[in-house]
């Protein structure tokens, strides 16, 4: 039987990071369930989910990741997870879409849209933020996981009445019909 463990690494990025992580795991008998990598100026980042043989002390697994990512400088996280059941949340169930918002880059934008977002209890479950490439703007992609009683037009509403100070524009595309709703504001 497998145990499942939540792994975070953070480095310095360069090339053969991802080869020499895998190297580890498939030393030790791990299988990556789920991943998710990005690099934020010049830092690489890495939430996984494995699963290692159940008889395999935490300890051997952190230890053994240490070791084979030495090269890399890497600090490594290492959790077991909640058991969480879908629903437990509070939420119950939901829809899955791609949030995408861009608009004029001032202080509090990121922390008024986002209010607007949790406040529907709207997840977050993935996003990538830049600025432009003049600095004035930003662009943001957001996976979201939406209650299903949650009306998508309300939310682009309420996100339109936000947003109008900062210039935002919001598409919001469903990922299971592939249906898109496109506002402008300001």
């Amino acid at each position: 039987m497998a145990r499942e463990y939540i792994i975070t690494m953070t480095a310095a990025n360069r090339s053969g990071i991802l080869s020499a992580v895998t190297k580890a795991m498939a030393e030790l008998g791990g299988d990556l369930r789920e991943a998710s990598q990005t690099v934020v100026r010049g830092f690489f980042t890495m939430i996984f989910s494995a699963d290692f043989p159940e008889t395999l002390d935490q300890n051997i697994i952190r230890d053994h990741l240490l070791d084979v990512c030495r090269p890399f400088g890497i600090d490594i996280g290492l959790k077991v997870p909640a058991s969480e059941t879908p629903g437990e949340n509070g939420v119950g169930r939901t829809q899955t879409y791609l949030l995408r918002l861009g608009g004029t880059n001032k202080p509090g934008v990121l922390r008024k849209l986002s209010s607007v977002i949790a406040m529907r209890r709207i997840d977050i479950t993935g996003m990538h933020a830049v600025r432009t490439a003049d600095d004035a703007g930003f662009e943001m992609v957001l996976k979201i996981a939406v209650p299903v009683e949650c009306n998508i037009e309300d939310v682009l509403r309420d996100l339109h009445q936000v947003g109008e100070e900062f210039e935002t524009t919001a598409e919001i595309r469903d990922l299971t019909s592939e249906s898109t709703c496109r506002i402008d504001f300001g």
